[in-house]
């Protein structure tokens, strides 16, 4: 490890993870080569007025011998640092308010991120939210966006599984931790960690090694989970729920809000529904009213290969039936000719013509779906 990234680990175990301090720090010195050598010589002057336990800390760790350890522990657990001096570190998150001054990673962060999307919602999440949010990261992870997740219960797991289902993505899923990198938590998600490895995902934080999940570390976390994403996607929070926190940090950063609908009955659809009437977040029915929001100067979307769209009339008589009784949910043949009043020869014309289109796609059995990665359907003023 360069001395530069030596002296940036130093100044972040002293000042424990407090970007602020850190920051205001550094500013006192031409560079970090400097400060650490005053501390070596227990020269404190341009440190009067820091707590005693940072002072403790600053020396504690100024010793070679400590920082030799605390590498050679590193290198071994397979953690990369990336600090604000070095091109990995995410453009994005270098924009927020007090951005982390040491990222802790494991695996490896592309240099640019196409479209990193966070996605985040309830742990007691119901059926259906986890299902949406399966599906979700499935559809952003399948166009070649990457899914940004705590990786927490519920829907931040659920995401993360559908993002690492699709197997072309060269980065489907980035796990921001509220605890050291070495601590899995929930402690039964050891197998999704690894499993984020394997598919080329990386797992961050700028807790230091061995933080415990502590509940303060959250809200501080959530301001990464926003910072690094162009847009962040709420599924399922209930009225009073700590997934706000993320939102309210994303539309402070200027980023996307969006939020999926649910029932009106339904506790864990409260937070998400009234963040889409007062105005704070977009509604979300699939991956495409995502993906549209996000182009390109000459109107094109990000990921080279936008949802195309289409309007209803364009679909024919028969086409429109096809679509309406598909909105209903995946049908076969048999069921969709119970639906429609027509032939079974202007069926399949009309099927192979909409799945030429990538306005529907087949399932196997010969089950039928709306495409809603590829195509999306508007409906004429």
């Amino acid at each position: 490890m360069d001395e530069t990234k030596r002296n940036f680990l130093w100044l972040n175990y002293a000042t424990s993870t407090n970007p602020r301090l850190f920051y205001e720090l550094l500013s006192r010195f031409d560079d970090l080569s400097e400060a650490r050598e005053a501390i070596q010589r227990k020269e404190f002057e341009q440190f009067s007025d820091v707590s005693d336990n940072v002072k403790n800390r600053l020396v504690s760790a100024a010793d070679d011998r400590f920082m030799d350890r605390y590498c050679a522990w590193l290198d071994r657990n397979g953690v990369q640092i990336i600090t604000p001096e070095d091109d990995e570190y995410p453009s994005l998150l270098s924009e927020i308010y007090d951005p982390p001054s040491v990222l802790f990673c494991k695996g490896t962060l592309p240099k640019e991120l196409s479209l990193p999307i966070a996605m985040v919602g309830a742990r007691n999440c119901t059926d259906y939210g986890k299902e949406v949010a399966e599906l979700l990261g499935e559809q952003l992870s399948e166009r070649g966006a990457t899914v940004v997740t705590g990786l927490a219960a519920g829907i931040d797991s659920a995401a993360a599984k559908g993002a690492l289902s699709v197997g072309s993505n060269s980065c489907p899923v980035i796990g921001v931790l509220g605890c050291g990198i070495d601590v899995t938590y929930p402690q039964n998600n050891g197998a999704l960690y690894q499993s984020v490895l394997e598919h080329g995902g990386v797992l961050m934080t700028e807790f230091l090694p061995k933080t415990p999940p502590l509940a303060q570390n959250f809200p501080i976390r959530n301001r990464i989970l926003s910072g690094i994403s162009r847009g962040v996607v709420v599924i399922e929070a209930g009225e009073r729920s700590g997934t706000s926190i993320t939102a309210d940090c994303a539309r402070e950063q200027g980023r996307e809000v969006f939020a999926v609908p649910g029932r009106i009955t339904d506790p864990m659809s409260i937070g998400t529904n009234r963040m889409i009437t007062r105005g704070e977040a977009k509604p979300v029915l699939c991956a495409a009213d995502i993906l549209s929001e996000f182009t390109d100067d000459a109107g094109d979307d990000v990921l080279n290969g936008a949802a195309k769209k289409v309007t209803f009339t364009s679909l024919g008589e028969t086409g429109q039936e096809i679509y309406m009784a598909l909105l209903q949910g995946e049908k076969n043949a048999d069921e969709l000719l119970d639906w429609i009043d027509c032939s079974a020869q202007e069926l399949n014309a009309a099927l192979t013509r909409m799945l030429f289109s990538e306005i529907i796609k087949q399932l196997p059995g010969r089950i039928y779906a709306l495409d809603t990665i590829h195509t999306v359907v508007t409906f004429d003023q």
